[in-house]
């Protein structure tokens, strides 16, 4: 007896019965979105999947050849159109996450490059800074030293330590700046 139901109403899809395919949507929207929420949790991604399945059934429903049943048929497209979905997605992903890992390694050569151009730059400044200054700024920056103990160490107050730094972050920045 279903068989007949399922012949009747495919033949009327294929004469374009737009109440019967209304009919046969409100029957299994409902289902269908049920069906795929055990593979899917996402019920736009649901919808849309669903929605694609009528639209292409009606599309196609000339040349539609049914040989299950019309609620196997419409499961089974159900589920393949959201596999197809998934592989788009994932497809789609991979290729975003290669345009990502791309552009971060390309960022990295540059930021490496420049990174290694400015740290030439800085040895030279830093060479050009007057012996004394250097040598406490070295200190301090280098080695970690803090004013106090710069100054024990050059038998120099805490001021001159700090003028000294002061003279050579100017001179650093000028030099770099040029």
């Amino acid at each position: 007896m279903k068989q007949h139901s399922d012949i009747f109403v495919i033949n009327a899809l294929k004469k374009g019965d737009k109440k019967i395919f209304e009919q046969l949507y409100s029957s299994y929207y409902q289902k269908l979105c049920s069906f795929l929420l055990s593979y899917c949790h996402d019920r736009t991604i649901i919808e849309d999947v669903v929605q694609d399945v009528f639209l292409n059934l009606w599309a196609k429903r000339r040349d539609i050849s049914i040989r299950t049943s019309l609620n196997a048929f419409l499961y089974k497209s159900a589920h393949n159109k959201l596999m197809d979905k998934y592989r788009h997605l994932k497809l789609k992903n991979e290729m975003l996450s290669s345009y990502y890992n791309t552009a971060v390694m390309l960022a990295v050569e540059n930021d490496n490059e420049t990174s290694k151009r400015r740290l030439v730059l800085l040895n030279k400044c830093m060479e050009e800074l007057p012996e004394r200054c250097r040598e406490v700024f070295t200190s301090g920056k280098v080695r970690g030293l803090d004013y106090r103990e710069i100054s024990e160490e050059f038998q120099i107050s805490i001021k001159t330590v700090e003028g000294h730094f002061a003279r050579a972050y100017r001179l650093l920045k000028e030099c770099l700046d040029k």
